[in-house]
């Protein structure tokens, strides 16, 4: 699925699925009469239904189900009821503004360079964050007290929950590239099953929601788009991007979502907010030129063809082969010679 893809390509498919995954938190507003959990439930139900054409690829193919698992619970289940729980506890400031810290956190942890991955990494980091924050900067205070301590916590257990899926999914499709065109139809599945049982005792205990028709549209387009296409252009952005931009990329989500929020009410934020967006798209694209810069630094190491690494190498080599060659000849001239003065003493 993704061997031949070109790096614009990857990009684009990042984009979709942050652009996905942003449509999660305006639908709520498109089905207001329906809980949030159960619109949560019915979108992981939705997915795995969606699914279920790959099943037949799905089950000839060595997928680790245990990982696979982990992954539609950690960046699935687990980390939306963190996220809802939290904007009920700490309000919806302070837990999006601490969310909004799962691309630092990936690009921190998926970095192996050191202190000097870190200065490279440095400028896009800070407008990334300083954008998060400006974002979702409200004069509206949240609850407080230990409920905003709990909140947090949770919060931050939400990062720690994506980033561990965001990074393992990655490791996965770099160890196995087979699995790049059924790992999203598996986790589906996994996260459908999961989340049926819930979603049975949701309707059981508070029944079919006002406007079932509308509340049912909205799960489907959640489970096609928000889910099953969303996760797989992530997948395929994973297979060809660094971990490192892939994480940076994770913060047009935000961006994302401030757009659609705008759309939804009709009018643009405030400047603030209007700064922050600017900030924050500029972090992600100052995130993308250096990560150019490292794949061109890369392959000039490495000798890439047409690099001028590779070209120098190849002029030594010829070079050398040459001098052999004139060397070769002329052993052979003197043997000869040497040769023809023994048979034919003067």
């Amino acid at each position: 699925m993704t061997g031949g893809m070109s790096r614009r390509t990857a990009l684009a498919a990042m984009t979709f699925a942050c652009a996905g995954w942003a449509a999660v938190f305006v639908a709520p507003e498109l089905a207001p009469l329906a809980p949030a959990l159960l619109l949560a439930m019915g979108r992981f139900v939705a997915f795995g239904v969606v699914s279920l054409p790959q099943l037949p690829a799905v089950l000839r193919a060595d997928i680790p189900w245990g990982r696979v698992a982990g992954h539609a619970v950690t960046g699935s289940l687990l980390y939306f009821a963190l996220v809802a729980l939290s904007v009920r506890l700490a309000g919806p400031t302070i837990a999006v503004a601490t969310i909004g810290l799962v691309p630092v956190v990936m690009a921190l942890l998926s970095n192996k360079r050191g202190l000097v991955g870190v200065r490279a990494l440095l400028p896009a980091l800070v407008l990334v964050g300083v954008g998060q924050v400006l974002v979702h900067l409200s004069p509206v205070p949240g609850p407080g007290g230990t409920s905003a301590v709990i909140g947090t916590v949770l919060a931050l257990v939400a990062v720690a929950s994506w980033s561990w899926y965001g990074l393992d999914s990655h490791r996965l499709l770099a160890a196995r590239p087979d699995l790049g065109p059924v790992l999203a139809g598996a986790q589906g599945l996994a996260a459908g099953v999961l989340a049926l049982p819930a979603a049975i005792w949701l309707l059981a205990t508070e029944g079919v929601p006002a406007q079932p028709v509308r509340a049912l549209l909205v799960v489907l387009f959640l489970g096609l788009v928000s889910s099953w296409l969303a996760v797989r252009a992530w997948h395929a952005a994973a297979a060809r991007l660094s971990p490192v931009l892939v994480s940076q990329l994770m913060a047009l989500e935000t961006a994302w979502g401030f757009v659609f929020a705008a759309l939804l009410a009709g009018a643009l934020p405030g400047p603030v907010a209007l700064i922050g967006e600017v900030a924050l798209v500029a972090g992600v694209a100052l995130a993308v030129v250096a990560d150019g810069r490292r794949e061109r630094a890369l392959a000039a190491d490495h000798g890439a063809p047409g690099s001028s690494a590779s070209t120098a190498r190849a002029t030594r080599s010829a070079a050398s082969r040459m001098r052999d060659e004139r060397a070769s000849s002329a052993e052979e001239c003197a043997t000869a010679s040497s040769s023809a003065h023994t048979s034919n003493p003067a």
